[in-house]
């Protein structure tokens, strides 16, 4: 008997300006059903709605030309200060269905917005399933690595984090225990907390497990030698 396949209901959220492929193009890149969300964000005051209010309803044509049961809608976000902004921003995101497949397009919109919403994304990266970007250079939908900037080294796992930061390359969890003068079954536990967080990686491919630093480790790790400085 063969495996019925559930696709996940997605919600896209995504800055809108006047260019309509930076919000089109990584839905079509995606993919798009019938329980699908797009939500656009515009700022509450524009200069020429005229021209907004027509990009959204292009938007909104060709999406349902391709599924005519996808849901999009329009979020006004207040531009008056920073701190409004991106207040509100974090909000759209934690908004959406806890049961849908979040992704977040941060390709164009006017800055006002878009700027915000790339910090929201960060702050919020662990609840974000995909994060796409259209890019200026060659057109194309990229996928983007955010790294979670909230992710903390656990207190205990310090040692075992800062050798394996400081190595940069795949290391075995013998070869950690090594360097620290721990035993395996502590590495063992530290490393299963590092990743817990999301700021080692592991393979386990091989023989035997190895970890490196992630991304958000990296960045962790830069932000502790700047703060030891």
């Amino acid at each position: 008997m063969l495996d019925t396949l559930v696709e996940c209901v997605r919600t896209y959220v995504s800055p809108i300006g006047y260019d309509t492929r930076r919000v089109t193009r990584p839905v079509i890149h995606t993919g798009l059903g019938p329980e699908d969300v797009v939500i656009m964000l515009r700022p509450k005051t524009e200069s020429d709605t005229e021209q907004a209010t027509q990009a959204v309803a292009d938007v909104e044509q060709l999406l349902h030309e391709i599924e005519p049961r996808v849901t999009c809608t329009v979020e006004r976000i207040s531009v008056d200060t920073f701190e409004s902004t991106l207040r509100e921003c974090c909000q759209a995101l934690v908004d959406v269905d806890e049961d849908h497949e979040l992704i977040v397009s941060l390709g164009g919109g006017p800055r006002d917005v878009l700027l915000p919403m790339t910090i929201a994304t960060a702050a919020f990266t662990a609840s974000i399933d995909r994060t796409l970007f259209f890019s200026d250079l060659d057109g194309t939908v990229r996928n983007w690595t955010i790294p979670d900037l909230t992710a903390q080294v656990p207190d205990r796992t310090a040692d075992t984090f800062e050798v394996i930061a400081k190595d940069g390359d795949w290391l075995q969890l013998s070869a950690i225990a090594t360097k620290t003068g721990q035993s395996k079954s502590t590495v063992i536990r530290h490393v299963n907390d590092l990743e817990d967080v999301g700021i080692i990686e592991a393979d386990t491919t091989g023989k035997a497990k190895r970890v490196r630093i992630g991304f958000s480790g990296e960045l962790l790790s830069l932000i502790q030698i700047t703060d030891n400085q």
